[in-house]
């Protein structure tokens, strides 16, 4: 689709075309609609990322091939600054066109990224991380919360963070990155980087970059295993969420099903949104949901309720578009959901809507619930343990405290040491 298909006024498509991205104007409006961009959408895109080539062509860009993302991200603060915004807002129209415009310019290899100058500690830190992949074999969502965890202190390292000065690191340098750093970190992440620390120091000894052990020098965060209690949704409160979906539009579908296939196997929300459309094996009568975060891979029966869900949705709800996943964004750019604050966002969304309030508001209260419900039905930990995907039958001990009587007859030992 072109400019003719979106305006009419000949001068204002004069004005579009002009140098320097006038030429790509047209791919720009086909590459929205094949997005999913409505007819308002991609003329209000159009007309902003007008504004930027007035500001590209200001500044003596003469050609496309010359944007670079630093000059858009000074024409978005720009024009920020103008309505008394101090700050880059991705709500903003002007951000969203933008940004839009430089990702069609991407997909066609003709954007000219950023440079940013490498940090002192890249080479150190890519060094680890091939260990870690490599030699230790660890799984990529493993490595990235190393990476996660460790990244803050060779910030704090500075220029210090390169293999010919980590022989000079003291334990009060760790701990004056320690105190500093964990005073606004909820408890997971500073766990996250406590364990980032002690394998990297661990590393470093190994490589000679360190002459003893520091990560004694690492201050001790107890944790101990089953120390909470699972917080579920009540099954009401589950049924109340479930019909007060309205299931007579595309996005009230799509949430449905979602919901339905959280409530009915306790899944997680990642296993939703990575869930293929080859996963769901209707001639078996059988839907498979891929292994996640260290757990298992889960194949169930396809229950009529899940069946007659993701059917109404494949059929009357799901946009049109190259994916294999089951789910997408409901609005332009359509895509899979691979934020998993969208699928969690929708979730929480939907329960505040009808009323249900608790300590959590997510897919995770959802999987709780399966949990609870699996238990007090009198079905064996190793069963449940199964169903949820728990490599380690550990994990699912927690779920016997929801349930009294079940837990006074427990034959197993307790696990609640030290982690």
């Amino acid at each position: 689709m072109i400019l003719e298909d979106f305006f009419r006024s000949r001068t204002a498509m004069d004005r579009f075309r002009l140098p320097p991205l006038g030429s790509e104007v047209d791919g720009f409006c086909d590459w929205l609609h094949g997005q999913g961009y409505g007819q308002t959408q991609v003329r209000h895109h159009v007309w902003r990322v007008s504004l930027f080539n007035q500001y590209l062509r200001r500044r003596g860009v003469h050609g496309y091939q010359q944007v670079e993302e630093s000059l858009a991200e000074r024409f978005i603060r720009r024009q920020l600054a103008r309505c008394g915004q101090t700050s880059r807002s991705w709500g903003s129209p002007v951000a969203a066109a933008v940004h839009a415009f430089l990702g069609y310019l991407s997909s066609r290899g003709l954007l000219i990224p950023a440079t940013q100058a490498t940090p002192p500690y890249q080479e150190l830190l890519d060094e680890y991380l091939d260990f870690l992949n490599h030699r230790r074999g660890l799984a990529q969502g493993t490595v990235q919360a190393r990476r996660r965890g460790l990244i803050p202190f060779l910030e704090h390292l500075g220029a210090d963070a390169v293999v010919e000065r980590l022989g000079d690191l003291s334990p009060e340098r760790i701990h004056s990155f320690w105190a500093k750093d964990t005073r606004t970190r909820s408890r997971s992440e500073i766990r996250e980087t406590q364990t980032a620390l002690r394998t990297f120091f661990r590393f470093c000894v190994q490589r000679g970059y360190l002459k003893r052990d520091l990560a004694e020098a690492i201050p001790r965060v107890r944790t101990y295993k089953l120390s909470g209690v699972p917080r579920a949704v009540s099954e009401e409160d589950a049924e109340k969420v479930l019909l007060g979906i309205d299931r007579t539009t595309p996005v009230g579908r799509r949430d449905f099903a979602i919901i339905q296939l959280l409530y009915t196997y306790g899944v997680r929300g990642g296993q939703v949104r990575a869930l293929q459309l080859q996963d769901i094996q209707w001639r078996q009568g059988r839907i498979c949901f891929r292994s996640h975060k260290g757990g298992k891979e889960v194949m169930v029966p396809l229950t009529d309720q899940v069946g007659e869900a993701l059917l109404e949705y494949l059929r009357h709800g799901r946009p049109d578009a190259p994916y294999q996943e089951v789910f997408l964004t409901a609005h332009a750019p359509i895509r899979p959901m691979q934020n998993p604050s969208i699928l969690s966002g929708l979730v929480g969304h939907r329960m505040v809507q009808v009323g249900v309030s608790g300590p959590r508001k997510g897919s995770h209260a959802f999987r709780h619930r399966f949990a609870t419900r699996m238990l007090q039905r009198g079905q064996s930990l190793k069963t449940i343990a199964d169903l949820l995907g728990h490599r380690h039958m550990n994990t699912t001990f927690i779920y016997t405290k929801v349930d009294l009587q079940t837990l006074q007859q427990l034959p197993l030992d307790w696990p609640e040491e030290v982690s």
